[in-house]
């Protein structure tokens, strides 16, 4: 068998989506520490269990060891700053966080979506890392959205939803994707003038309805998938909500068809003839670059653009 490369494997835990969480204990003499982690789960109700992943290099690991217990907070989808605070290697993360001690002394922290207090009721070797098992010894939670993360990235749950509704319309509805395949972008050329566009179609659909956005690209040769938002907008006419996403091709592709393949690095932007799609391309662009996402929501002309994910490893 051959080696494991680690960095790829570590991309590949990644695809599991995960929320985000703050585990905290105290050292001895009452000061606060603790780290973001997404390596939590809940184990056992009978007793009630649940265990988070302790890294070896990291700094608090020796108070963690050390102690009788600590709690798990539960992070809100507005609570990226923090996440990336105890994320960090700052000195005093405490700083920024409203807490409160719980029962058992470790520090509950306020505005999140859930706290377990627990005693330690185990710790395993495990590689690089150490299970850190507690007894759940008393837990509050509510029903704010919590912060998510996958592939590299936060991912606030809540904002697509809001993002629609935010921006209702009384007309008509056209489903649009920005798909990327193989560091190409997939856009749709009017054959008699070679005008390039972002795909779109009246509904969503499946892969074997032709109407459909799935089904579009299903008669192109591409299964495609559509993990996020990118863009609620409006004019006169009608009402825009466009996805990213990526696509793959079934096979070999059918000659003759619209969806072309465009290098992202070689868009011809003179053929882009909407200012709106303009835009986005090179919104999408940019954002690729940087690995930050977010939901634009408005017309046409003007709006806002609310982030949604960004790269933070945990």
């Amino acid at each position: 068998m051959s080696a494991i490369d680690t960095k790829d494997l570590r991309r590949a835990f990644g695809a599991f989506a995960t929320g985000v969480t703050i585990v905290t204990t105290q050292r001895s003499g009452q000061e606060p520490v603790g780290f973001t982690a997404n390596s939590f789960t809940s184990v056992s109700l009978d007793p009630p269990l649940l265990l988070v992943c302790l890294a070896h290099g990291m700094r608090s690991y020796l108070a963690f060891a050390a102690a009788e217990s600590f709690a798990v907070n539960i992070l809100a989808d507005d609570q990226q700053e923090l996440s990336g605070t105890f994320a960090s290697r700052g000195a005093d993360k405490f700083a920024s966080a409203r807490w409160n001690p719980g029962r058992t002394g470790s520090p509950l922290l306020e505005g999140v979506v859930a706290w377990f207090d627990c005693r330690v009721h185990a710790m395993h070797e495990a590689g690089d890392h150490s299970i850190l098992i507690g007894e759940v010894v008393d837990y509050s939670y509510n029903n704010r959205t919590p912060l998510g993360f996958c592939s590299g990235a936060y991912v606030r749950f809540g904002l697509p939803q809001r993002a629609i509704e935010m921006a209702q319309h009384d007309g008509q509805v056209r489903i649009g994707a920005i798909l990327e395949c193989a560091g190409a972008i997939l856009l749709d050329e009017d054959p008699g003038t070679r005008v390039l566009s972002v795909p779109t179609a009246a509904r969503l659909g499946t892969a074997a309805e032709g109407s459909g956005l799935f089904g579009l690209f299903a008669t192109a040769g591409y299964d495609i998938t559509l993990p996020f938002l990118f863009a609620v907008y409006e004019d006169a006419r009608m009402q825009f909500v466009v996805h990213r996403g990526t696509a793959k091709p079934r096979g070999t592709l059918p000659s003759g068809g619209r969806i072309r393949q465009v290098d992202t690095d070689s868009i011809p932007w003179q053929r882009v003839a909407n200012p709106a799609e303009r835009m986005m391309l090179e919104r999408y662009l940019r954002e690729r670059a940087t690995n930050v996402a977010g939901i634009y929501v408005g017309t046409a002309e003007s709006g806002e653009l609310h982030t949604v994910s960004s790269s933070r490893p945990l």
